[in-house]
């Protein structure tokens, strides 16, 4: 009935129980046995064969030995086996080796299959029988060696009668006598009691209601899967996400305005310092000459104040005086005019008269300008205060400069934070007019410097509620607000601003920086540090919809 026969071997357990099997119906039927191989070609077998085949390699080497196994086996029970091994999918390999040697029969083994993996692929068998064009047999009786061993002899003594009956017909005499034997014999033999699976018939196993419902359930599930799917993206997409985030703090570079050698510092490395807290001190001792000098001087500009208003008293005393003097020698010139008229007073007499007059008006007049000078010396006078004096003012200005130098020579801490960078400053070292001796990190006040897409930010506003997740702190999070949004994408702030003026340009999304502002009250949270990478998601309260969900899936009309 079957002349050619072809085996489909891979060396599992399936397989030896179809080789035996096939090998014993191969023998019963006299037919030629043909063993076919394939190593299944997969996502993983191509993927080994562009990184350098190693994985490949191997697979051929032990699929060879495989089918050189079972080659030896049929060889060893008499058979003159063709071989073959490629590279493929089973079922296709299998039905284009089939017809190319035309076979009669092609047996493969029985590989159970989930429930899950019938449904998604189907069964194999109903497979295979789409790809083959002559009768498919799946090899489930599992055979023992004795009743396989009996099942071959039983096949040998057979095949030796025919070829006795064969040889008597062409030598023309009569028949030999052929041993009858119980039908028993001739029929397969009975799987023992043992086996781990019932032996099945060639028809295909007919489904349990159990199954039937499981694989109707199994294809509700689909579209119940994608509809609730849907539902899921229509409803979301309010939150608007992005990991291009970092934690950002106020930092300062500690430094004074005033030189001079570091004399202590006051912190170590990492310490958390409060506001207005020592952190180092510069050798004040020229400091302290600067302003004992700048306090003399002070000193000495008041006294020259109240000396000046002392003789600004004694101009207005002379002026007084040479005020009198001037009437009185008014009075004599007066009279002397009179009295030489009638010539009681000679010539001479009424012109010693006119020159004490005009001397005495040039005393004064002199006296008057000294006093303008001395009360332009004193801001007008002796009404002016000696404390609001110009040169009283540039005193005290030299000294609270002096005073303030060294008061920087003291540094504190301009806010609350931890100190970094302290090894660098040590005592001895001098330190040139602000110049950086460490920096001060804020731990009080933090915020989240994001980058997000341009197209994200359609509904972001400022006000909007923010979560924030840290890479270091898995399962922990930061509530905030989106506290601005810069006016510019990024790339307008850098140095040399792309120019999309060339025919070759790319359109290139950009990212807007917004900034978060992090509620760090709770003290329960751990601490956030400067540059940390973060999470965040903005909560816009503005879902997908329906005309997103139908852009998405079937494109913009427009």
């Amino acid at each position: 009935m079957y002349k050619r026969v072809l085996l489909a071997y891979d060396g599992s357990a399936e397989g030896r129980t179809a080789l035996r099997e096939g090998a014993l119906l191969a023998k019963r039927n006299g037919a030629r046995v043909f063993l076919l191989s394939v190593i299944g070609e997969t996502a993983g077998t191509k993927m080994g064969e562009g990184v350098g085949g190693g994985g490949v390699a191997q697979q051929h080497e032990d699929y060879e030995r495989l089918q050189r196994e079972g080659v030896t086996r049929l060889r060893s029970l008499g058979f003159d086996v063709v071989s073959k091994l490629t590279v493929g999918e089973p079922a296709r390999e299998i039905g284009a080796y089939a017809a190319q040697i035309g076979a009669d029969l092609v047996i493969v083994g029985h590989r159970r299959q989930s429930a899950f993996g019938r449904w998604w692929s189907g069964p194999t068998g109903a497979y295979l029988i789409d790809h083959i064009n002559c009768s498919l047999l799946v090899c489930r009786n599992i055979i023992s060696d004795e009743a396989f061993a009996a099942g071959m002899a039983q096949a040998d003594a057979r095949a030796a009668a025919a070829h006795r009956e064969e040889a008597a017909a062409q030598s023309g005499g009569p028949p030999q006598a052929v041993p009858s034997m119980p039908l028993e014999q001739h029929a397969a033999p009975a799987p023992p009691a043992s086996t781990s699976e019932p032996p099945t018939s060639l028809a295909p196993p007919q489904m349990t209601p159990t199954r039937r419902r499981a694989r109707v359930a199994l294809f509700l599930l689909l579209p119940i899967a994608l509809i609730i799917g849907a539902i899921v993206y229509i409803k979301g997409g309010s939150v608007v996400s992005t990991d291009d985030a970092y934690v950002e703090a106020s930092t300062v570079g500690v430094s004074t305005d005033v030189s001079g050698i570091v004399s202590k510092v006051y912190v170590t490395e990492n310490e958390h310092v409060s506001k207005g807290e020592e952190l180092y001190s510069l050798d004040d001792l020229q400091y302290r000459y600067a302003l004992d000098r700048a306090s003399a001087q002070l000193a000495t500009v008041r006294n020259e104040l109240v000396a000046q208003q002392a003789d600004y008293r004694d101009m207005q005393a002379r002026i007084r005086r040479a005020q009198v003097d001037v009437a009185y020698n008014l009075t004599q010139y007066k009279r002397a005019r009179r009295l030489v008229k009638v010539n009681i007073v000679s010539r001479t007499g009424f012109d010693t008269a006119g020159r004490n007059l005009r001397n005495a008006r040039q005393t004064l007049s002199s006296l008057e300008a000294q006093l303008a000078a001395i009360a332009a010396g004193l801001n007008g006078g002796l009404s002016s205060a000696i404390d609001r004096n110009p040169r009283y003012l540039a005193a005290l200005a030299e000294r609270d400069e002096a005073a303030r130098e060294l008061a920087h020579t003291v540094v504190r801490a301009p806010y609350s934070g931890v100190v970094t960078s302290v090894p660098s400053t040590e005592p001895g070292k001098y330190l040139a007019a602000s110049t950086t001796a460490f920096y001060l990190v804020d731990t009080d006040h933090v915020w989240v410097h994001a980058d997000p897409k341009e197209t994200k930010l359609t509904y972001v506003q400022p006000g909007q509620a923010v979560t924030v997740k840290v890479d270091s702190y898995p399962g922990v999070e930061w509530h905030g607000k989106v506290a601005s949004i810069s006016p510019a994408a990024a790339q307008q702030f850098s140095l040399l601003p792309a120019q999309n003026t060339s025919g070759n340009w790319v359109k290139v999304v950009q990212r807007i920086p917004l900034r978060v502002e992090v509620d760090t009250s709770d003290s329960g949270l751990p601490p956030l540090r400067a540059g940390m990478s973060v999470e965040i998601g903005i909560e816009t309260h503005h879902a997908r919809g329906l005309p997103r969900f139908f852009t998405s899936w079937f494109g913009d009309s427009n």
